[in-house]
Formats: C-alpha cells, structure tokens, sequence
C-alpha cells in the first residue's frame, strides 16, 4: 500500500469573549480556531484495478490573541445603504449604538445589493447588515474565499420569499391556480396579462441590482427560475426599478381586488397589513428547495429560508475587532423587525430625508425596546442609554 498525505486549511473561525472593568475599556480575546484537514489516500490494487479512497481527519488548533481597542480617536465607519425598509432600519439602529456606545462616527453609502458588495469587498464599506444567502451565493463565496469579507453575525433568521405570489382572492375566483406550471395555461396567463404583455403573464419581480433578480432571470450560467421552470414564453418579467414601486403596485392591485403576479418578502410590514400570514398571500407551489442542488433556487425551485448574513471587510476586523461580539449578539427578529418598520411608518413623512427618518426610527426603536441590551457591554449600554435620555 502507499499513502499521500497533505495538510489543507479547511476554514477559520473566531470566538470573542470580552472582559470588562468600570474604568478601561473592554479587552478582547480572540481565539482562532484553525481547522485542518489531514488527507490520507490510500491506493490498492484490485484485479488490475485502482481504487482510491480518501479518508479525512479534522484537527482543532486553538490560538489565543489579545487585542485591545486603539487609543485616541477611532476611525469612521461606513454602512452599506441597501435600498430597503429592513436594511436600512437596522442601518440606523446599529449606528445609534456604534456611535453612542463605542464611539465611532458613521456614516453610509446607499445603494442596491450588487454594487454595494462590490464595495464591501473593496473596503470602501466596512459593514452591511443583510447579505441574502442564496441569492447572493456566488459573490459571497468569492469574497469569502478571496479573504475580503467575513461573516459576523446573523439578522432576521425568520424569513420567507417567493417569486410567484398571488392575492388569495384571485385563487379563490380560479380554484385550479396553485403552481407555478398553471401559468403555462392560456386562460391564466390572460388573466395577467396587461395590454403590452403579448398575452403574457406580467410577473412583477425582483428589482435589477438586487441578488434575487439573478436567481428569477438567470445568472451567467444560465439557470434561473423562469428559465428553469420552462415559463420563458409565457411570462414576461417586469422590474419596477424600487422597492416602493414594487409595493405600490401591490397595494393597487389588493385595493382594488385586482390580479397580480409578484415577488415579495418577510418579515415586512406591507406582508404583515395584507394578511400574508393568515393566507391571504397565495405562494404558488413549486419545487422543495431540496430537489435543487445546494438548495439553490436559481436551478429552477422555490427559495429556501434564506441565511441573512451580517457582514464585514476583513480590514475592520483589525481596526475594531471589539464590535464583533456585538454582531454575534445581534438578534434581529420578525419581531423586532415589525416593530421598528411599525414606528417608520408613523413618522417617516415627517422628517426632510430618509436618513433622518430612519435615524428617528432607530430611537423610537431603541426607547421602546429592551431585546437590544443584551447586545452591548454595559459601559456600551450606559452610553447609549445616556445618548437617549438626551434626545
């Protein structure tokens, strides 16, 4: 017999733990944990016939590392602005806390999701609050492997999307609508149709810009959901530029109890008013993510329950690597999600921008909720509670 060995890096890891006293500020120990994979190949010879079989051991080394925050001024830190309600709440929450409790000054570059990850992996942004696994899976992947950018955290870990939602009136009217193969039919193609659809379906999608556009249409490789499904020549996509567009011709066609064809998401609050929960948002049946390779929609099935990924550009990991743990504790839930948007809602018409509202929306936020305090040290907590008592 002869054996091969070779020593291959798996993955890494970091664990931090933070120690704190009421007169410096915290100390951070980071533990690398560096996994190895030991590959044995062993070959043998059987009637003239070779056979390989590898058998593969995993080492744990573990690797401890002080740091401390950096003395004097701290570096501005810079958000991406994804163009969305969820994004951009958690945005403002996450700076309100930075920037009071930590002391960095923030700021944001706004945008949709394929250039501002661009920029993430550049460094021109340091964090973004939402990378939306799978369909974002090939960019994050070469960030990944390329060493730019690194998961710190998770948010809104109760989520759901579908390219093919239809009011429940429209299904109650047309019983035999429930899959997404119906729209291949005459009589349900027509009933989406609009006049400059040449008798098909209008599928109001995913924006251009955002992951999921990718995983309707196609990416490089040619996949996509409408390809995939065979609907290429019975639905003709439409892209409503924004997220607010999209909404807007939602809430019409529900207003007005009219038919409509849409990609949509939760937790969000035009979901939540519109009754997706108790059935009035009718998902049309689809392939289980798991008849997909990897799970992923974009080979022609439903999306899966999506991994929402806090991410960071390596470079922040050494100018603050004291704000990890915080990321690692961020826990934003459909509850609290709901609440945040549910203030937004209330109050974003009375502020000049966008920014100021989301800010305002933070501070509610913040006041009327005390899930975030687990989140922070308690000098950190100090900070920002003293920040707003003085609003």
């Amino acid at each position: 017999m002869k054996y091969v060995s070779i020593m291959t890096l798996l993955g890494l890891s970091m664990v931090f733990a933070i120690a704190c006293s009421s007169t410096t500020e915290p100390e951070v120990v980071i533990q690398e944990v560096i996994k190895e994979v030991e590959v044995i190949k062993e070959v043998e010879v059987v009637k003239e016939v070779d056979k390989e079989v590898e058998v593969i051991k995993e080492v744990e080394k573990i690797v401890t590392v002080e740091v401390s925050p950096p003395a004097g001024p701290k570096r501005e830190i810079v958000f991406g602005g994804l163009n969305w309600n969820s994004a951009l709440i958690q945005n403002a929450v996450a700076r309100y806390i930075i920037e009071n409790g930590y002391g960095h000054e923030t700021s944001q570059i706004e945008g949709a999701t394929v250039p501002l990850f661009q920029g993430l992996r550049k460094g021109d942004i340091d964090v973004t609050m939402e990378i939306w696994l799978p369909n974002q899976n090939d960019a994050w992947n070469e960030g990944i492997k390329a060493g730019e950018v690194i998961p710190v955290g998770k948010s809104l870990e109760d989520n759901w999307q579908s390219s093919f939602l239809i009011p429940a009136y429209v299904q109650e009217a047309n019983p035999d609508l429930d899959s997404v193969e119906d729209l291949k039919d005459e009589k349900y193609k027509a009933l989406f149709a609009e006049p400059d659809s040449d008798g098909k379906a209008v599928l109001y999608g995913c924006m251009s810009g955002w992951g999921c556009n990718g995983v309707q249409l196609g990416n490089d490789s040619g996949d996509g959901q409408v390809i995939n499904y065979g609907l290429s020549d019975h639905v003709k996509f439409l892209d409503p530029g924004t997220s607010g567009a999209l909404a807007a011709a939602i809430e019409g066609a529900f207003t007005k109890e009219e038919p409509i064809l849409f990609y949509y998401w939760g937790p969000t609050a035009l979901m939540l008013d519109l009754g997706h929960a108790d059935g009035k948002v009718v998902d049309l049946d689809q392939p289980d993510p798991s008849e997909c390779p990897n799970n992923d929609p974009v080979h022609g099935c439903a999306f899966p329950a999506a991994e929402v990924m806090i991410a960071m550009n390596t470079d922040l990991v050494d100018d603050a690597p004291y704000l990890i743990p915080f990321f690692q504790a961020w826990d934003w839930s459909a509850g609290n999600q709901l609440l945040a948007e549910g203030f937004y809602s209330e109050i974003s018409d009375d502020y000049d921008s966008a920014e100021e509202a989301f800010e305002a929306t933070a501070i509610s936020y913040l006041n009327s909720s005390e899930n975030w305090h687990s989140w922070v040290p308690s000098d950190v907590l100090d900070g920002v509670l003293s920040a707003l008592a003085a609003e």
